[in-house]
């Protein structure tokens, strides 16, 4: 793969880095910074609860997401220059994934009949899931496509650090922990309605009616990556939810605590992916600038993490969340294999129209990952997750490495 790039391509990067850094603030900082005061105020077990819930929330999203904000974003990326294209583009993608999470959700509301854990906890998985309208509402696909973040990342900054101060102003005791989704998901839904009304008044785009046809066609087209997107849930959030069943809501704050970091490097480090995607979409020459940049990141920002883990535990949490200093340091071994994943997965094989190499991949790994998850979790609770996901990200790295170097080897 080559390494040249335009200098308009050079100076569009550089852009959007920076106002994909000031949305991932907005996004995930302020969040963080009610870690401290929600550990002592719920303790671990609540804690435990509203990791349960976001790990059900996840499994949503992941469904209404549908791939798009990948292939969407392609095929944005390559025609926004026609008005009439991306105005057809939007309004199947926007119609798809309403039409998915009215399924997801009429599904869902049936579980707490046959499951007395979600039935217990009711309200805040509602409270949670009030974040899936408001997520398929804000298409962040399509402003990456666009190469256009200044515009959501301001109001999205101001409408976060506001519900964020919510949670210091209502969360006061235990059994308020219900309250901390219900301000996120506040947050999601203000945000996916700022996101239609710019769209529609800087692009000029047009909803186009509902088309059921359309909905299956479009939803056809973005099976593959789906799957490879979806697939992971097996062990990533099942995993998580299978610790609540089995060990404890305890359990899963425990996790929760050190995956909380490693997470926030993971959501940093995505501003090298969603930034090079819409480029490298267009121009495939710049694939060896993002893969060395990311490799060498990655490997900084693991050492720092393993490094860190015991003074980022202690400064944020309470003693009684000590153990999760293991689990951050496990997590953070298996991050250079992650962003081996991404870059030669998602940036590379599907990039390069390999949609279906890669789901096979993925869908192999995490049908593994799925099986591996209940010896796992039974014997070694978090901990077993810990080892779980970092077997699976190691596997699914170097797997995906080795088959676009083959590919890019045939070319």
């Amino acid at each position: 793969m080559e390494n040249n790039l335009s200098e308009k391509d050079r100076k569009s990067l550089i852009s959007n880095f920076s106002w994909l850094f000031c949305l991932k603030v907005a996004g995930y900082l302020f969040p963080l910074l009610t870690v401290p005061y929600l550990a002592r105020v719920i303790g671990v077990s609540g804690y435990g609860k509203i990791a349960f819930a976001s790990a059900v929330t996840m499994w949503v999203m992941t469904i209404t997401n549908w791939g798009f904000s990948y292939t969407a974003t392609r095929d944005v990326a390559r025609c926004r220059e026609d008005a009439e294209k991306v105005s057809d583009i939007y309004s199947d993608v926007l119609w798809s994934r309403l039409f998915v999470m009215v399924v997801c959700l009429s599904l869902l509301s049936l579980f707490p009949m046959f499951m007395p854990s979600i039935r217990a906890e009711l309200l805040l998985l509602l409270f949670s899931l009030l974040s899936v309208p408001g997520h398929v509402l804000f298409p962040d696909w399509f402003f990456q496509a666009m190469e256009k973040m200044k515009y959501i990342t301001i109001f999205n900054f101001f409408i976060r650090l506001f519900f964020t101060a919510m949670v210091f102003l209502f969360v006061k005791e235990g059994s308020d922990y219900v309250l901390h989704p219900f301000f996120l998901s506040l947050g999601f839904i203000s945000s996916g309605i700022l996101a239609q009304i710019i769209i529609v008044r800087k692009w000029h785009v047009k909803l186009r009616p509902f088309s059921f046809p359309r909905v299956v066609e479009t939803l056809k087209k973005g099976a593959d990556i789906f799957i490879a997107e979806f697939m992971p849930n097996l062990y990533n959030s099942f995993s998580q939810m299978l610790l609540s069943h089995v060990v404890g809501y305890s359990a899963n704050g425990m996790f929760d605590a050190g995956n909380k970091f490693f997470m926030l490097a993971k959501q940093f480090f995505s501003l090298l992916s969603q930034t090079f995607f819409p480029v490298l979409s267009r121009n495939k020459n710049g694939h060896g600038i993002y893969a060395k940049l990311s490799i060498i990141l990655s490997l900084i920002v693991s050492f720092l993490l393993f490094v860190g883990a015991p003074y980022l535990i202690g400064w944020f949490y309470t003693e009684e969340f000590s153990e999760a200093v293991g689990v951050l340091r496990v997590l953070a071994v298996s991050f250079p294999f992650l962003v081996l994943w991404d870059v030669y997965g998602v940036n590379g094989l599907v990039l390069y129209g390999r949609e279906t190499k890669y789901r096979q991949i993925v869908m192999w790994v995490s049908l593994s990952g799925f099986v591996l998850s209940f010896p796992l979790v039974y014997y070694s609770g978090f901990m077993g997750v810990a080892c779980l996901l970092f077997l699976v990200r190691a596997t699914t790295g170097v797997w995906t490495f080795m088959s676009a170097k083959k590919l890019t080897r045939r070319a």
